[in-house]
């Protein structure tokens, strides 16, 4: 399959087999109404569906690895971790790459005396970069054991990597999704709320299941957040904001999260670390979508002004 530009083509393509398998496991023909709008009671259901296509960052990262004469190795990188979980994710590749228990690795991240460049642990590259050099620091580590042994007292061993990992062929890379959410419409008071949601993701190979569940499901609440209940007001006379804190902007908190499923496709990508694509900003990505659909299948009306709040829901059906 080509991009919808038809410049290039991706690596693989699985957006169909997200979209079908999702709307399986979603029951889509159950929930979706034919003709939007069309039930008449107060309390009234609808499905919406959204897709994705998200390419990574890209830019420079490094990683060294030191191992001491009491087999522990030290994988030094400079990415941090800001809640996805890089840290152990660095980790599981290493131990992977170096055929060694979890526990003979540590990682070193967040001191400039210590860690190599890294461009950083944004534009969901971490895996995708960082892992690639972590990887050919670990083979040039191999190496380096296989041809001079294991150090000695208190000798270490280092090896280190700056690769620049491209894609053959001049193909892209991409992380497809599609999100499936039915949503109830109290029309007396103009309440919105999600009932169901499914998050379908082919994220290449799955390094480290647990975070990158938690990655998506983060970016499904920022999504969720950002189509019903987040809003930056100002006082028009002033300019002056009135939401200037995190509470007055209706963040969702862990009590106004919905139950969000998660489905992963793992296709066999053949270009990221053991076939791994990007997850990170993927999950928000259709998640506003989603949710805006689902709202025009219950009311059949198309609310595009964010959020969608009571009010608004009220003034539509005025």
């Amino acid at each position: 399959a080509e991009t919808p530009a038809g410049e290039a083509e991706f690596t693989n393509y699985t957006l169909e087999e997200c979209i079908r398998r999702g709307a399986e496991a979603f029951e889509w023909k159950k929930r979706w109404q034919p003709e939007p709008g069309s039930d008449r009671s107060p309390i009234k259901r609808g499905a919406g569906i959204a897709y994705m296509a998200f390419r990574s960052g890209l830019g420079r990262s490094n990683a060294v690895i030191d191992v001491d004469s009491k087999g522990q190795y030290f994988v030094h990188v400079g990415v941090t971790d800001v809640g996805a979980g890089a840290k152990t994710t660095m980790g599981l590749i290493a131990a992977e790459e170096l055929g060694v228990p979890l526990s003979k690795v540590t990682v070193v991240w967040g001191d400039t005396e210590f860690c190599p460049y890294s461009v950083g642990e944004s534009g969901s590259r971490t895996t995708i970069m960082t892992g690639y050099a972590v990887i050919e620091a670990a083979r040039n580590l191999k190496r380096q054991i296989a041809e001079k042994g294991m150090p000695a007292g208190s000798a270490v061993l280092t090896a280190s990597a700056e690769p620049n990992p491209s894609v053959a062929g001049g193909k892209v890379r991409q992380t497809f999704g599609a999100h499936f959410v039915e949503m109830e419409i109290d029309t007396e008071l103009g309440r919105a709320r999600v009932l169901k949601y499914l998050a379908v993701h082919d994220c290449g190979r799955i390094i480290n299941p647990l975070t990158a569940e938690g990655q998506i499901k983060g970016g499904v609440t920022m999504g969720i957040g950002m189509a019903l209940h987040e809003d930056l007001l100002y006082d028009h006379a002033s300019g002056q904001p009135l939401t200037p804190g995190y509470y007055g902007a209706r963040v969702l908190t862990h009590r106004d999260v919905p139950n969000i499923e998660v489905m992963f496709i793992q296709s066999d990508d053949g270009y990221g670390p053991y076939g791994a694509k990007s997850i990170g900003e993927s999950g928000k990505v259709p998640a506003v979508g989603a949710v805006g659909n689902a709202i025009f299948n219950a009311l059949g009306h198309r609310m595009k002004d964010l959020p969608i709040s009571r009010d608004k829901i009220l003034g539509v059906l005025a």
